[in-house]
């Protein structure tokens, strides 16, 4: 188990460093090619659709949990129905999408969403091209999850990170040559379209003997399916109602540079949050086999180890990519002006509570037991959005902030009781984690606010000084009151054992 962790969490740092490359280039060059307001014309359009790619119904998770655990028990005639299935499904969701894509390239897309700089013509070009790569994205993922069957989730994963890297390949060159929205929305379909070959190729390389076809594909092991791959979307669409609607609706009440500020500091809280995700990823293999094999004594010391690690990160990463905020927009983007006290003080406070969240919801999104999450999730965020109108017009982006932030909060403690369900009401499970992260997070980022204040007057060795220093001292907190020295001397512990093991003959 533990050698498939670490594969993982290469992977998975390969993932955020992915991620990482993708967030430092893309703001920059657009910014550059484009200027701020035209830049946030296309994120709103990006943002826009974007949300096509959960047209999958959680097919490709649902899919490849449950062929894993089908696999694992030897259920091989239900194995080969369940795949060829849902692949006559994910086929559906793509004929769909392009119906779906023709359809909304008809409205006035440039009227609807304000754009000053982009015309109707430009914008019904770039929507038909980012809706083909968005269709081409979900057959990508679909077979990427399928590596996860033989149990070689890292390798997937390596293929995903090329996957969501690409786009970024195709537009940067694009960008740079002041290429129109629409020819840097196809040359991202073309990529995302020759990888999938190149993934079906090696996935099959490593599949030998286990279907990929349509062969066995019956609309009634389809319809079963639905059901729960349906929650799997409820869940997803997450993603649409969290970081799309609100652009959409930050462009057309308060307009492009507000955007601009709100996506910039979401981008640098979504590294931070992508290196803590990091880990339960890499986890989340393990959770898939454990449950399928009815091992929960293991499951249960995963849900223990993993939390120590995460919550002893989650201040230290969220607080201290506060601190670097202010030199980190200085250095990369060379516009001060984007950097606002409140609006990162709060994006910190919401990105420590989204960790939690994510964190916990993997034991339900890893075990197909989601029904229930998909409803927290989906009606929460629905929620969430009605509120946050009123809030916007009334506050501003500060508006949207607060009740995203009361949002997150209230999903994460519903998400701890659906986890303490998934064990039994095991008693070792309690809130008292939760309540203690909740106070050094809280302590942490108060001493932090007139800190960045004083930082953000001084030089850039001066800040990058001090901010080290302070993370070296959140670290050094966390370590000892969320007990990751324990995990330490475990991880050390299994280590040890196994030289000792190989070191014996024969």
């Amino acid at each position: 188990m533990l050698k498939r962790i670490i594969k993982m969490l290469l992977a998975q740092g390969a993932n955020v460093g992915v991620a990482l490359l993708m967030q430092l280039l893309l703001p920059p060059v657009f910014l550059h090619a484009y200027g701020v307001a035209h830049y946030g014309e296309w994120v709103v359009l990006w943002a826009t659709f974007s949300y096509l790619i959960t047209l999958n119904f959680g097919i490709t998770t649902y899919t490849s949990n449950e062929l894993t655990m089908l696999r694992q028990r030897g259920e091989m005639d239900r194995y080969r129905s369940l795949q060829a299935s849902t692949l006559l499904l994910i086929l559906c969701v793509v004929v769909f999408g392009l119906m779906l894509t023709g359809i909304i390239t008809l409205l006035p897309l440039a009227k609807l969403l304000h754009f000053r700089y982009t015309s109707g013509h430009e914008a019904h070009l770039t929507a038909i091209f980012l809706g083909l790569q968005m269709m081409a994205h979900i057959v990508a993922g679909y077979y990427n999850g399928l590596f996860m069957v033989v149990q070689k989730s890292h390798r997937g994963q390596m293929w995903d990170n090329l996957r969501v890297f690409s786009p970024t390949v195709a537009a940067v060159p694009l960008a740079l040559l002041h290429s129109s929205f629409a020819t840097i929305a196809c040359g991202q379909f073309v990529l995302v379209s020759l990888l999938i070959v190149v993934i079906f190729i090696d996935l099959k390389r490593n599949m030998p003997g286990l279907p990929l076809g349509f062969r066995g594909a019956n609309w009634i092991t389809a319809k079963s399916a639905l059901k729960p791959s349906g929650m799997f979307a409820m869940v997803f669409t997450q993603q649409f109602l969290l970081f799309q609607v609100p652009v959409i609706l930050l462009q057309r009440i308060l307009g492009p540079e507000i955007v601009v500020l709100f996506t910039i500091a979401r981008t640098v809280f979504s590294m931070a949050r992508r290196a803590l995700s990091m880990i339960t990823s890499a986890i989340a293999p393990e959770i898939t086999f454990s449950f399928g094999d009815g091992n929960l004594s293991k499951l249960l010391e995963i849900f223990h180890y993993s939390e120590r690690v995460v919550f002893s990160l989650i201040p230290v990463v969220n607080v201290g990519t506060f601190l670097v905020s202010p030199l980190l927009v200085r250095v990369w983007l060379h516009r001060s002006g984007l950097f606002e006290l409140w609006t990162y003080a709060l994006m910190a406070l919401i990105s420590g509570v989204m960790s939690m969240r994510e964190h916990k919801q993997f034991f339900q999104f890893s075990t197909n037991t989601h029904r229930r999450l998909a409803h927290i999730v989906f009606w929460g965020n629905l929620i969430m959005i009605g509120i946050s109108v009123p809030m916007i017009h009334r506050f501003g982006v500060r508006g949207f902030m607060y009740t995203w932030l009361v949002s997150e909060a209230t999903q994460m403690a519903m998400i701890y009781f659906e986890n303490k369900k998934l064990f039994n009401s095991d008693s070792t499970i309690s809130m008292i984690p939760v309540f203690k992260l909740v106070v050094i997070f809280g302590i942490e980022l108060s001493i932090s606010w007139p800190l960045v204040d004083h930082l953000r007057a001084h030089g850039v060795l001066y800040q990058a000084g001090t901010t080290l220093a302070a993370i070296a001292v959140l670290f050094g907190v966390s370590y000892w009151v969320f007990g990751l020295y324990i995990v330490q001397k475990k991880i050390f512990s299994r280590l040890s054992a196994r030289r000792q093991l190989n070191s014996v003959p024969g």
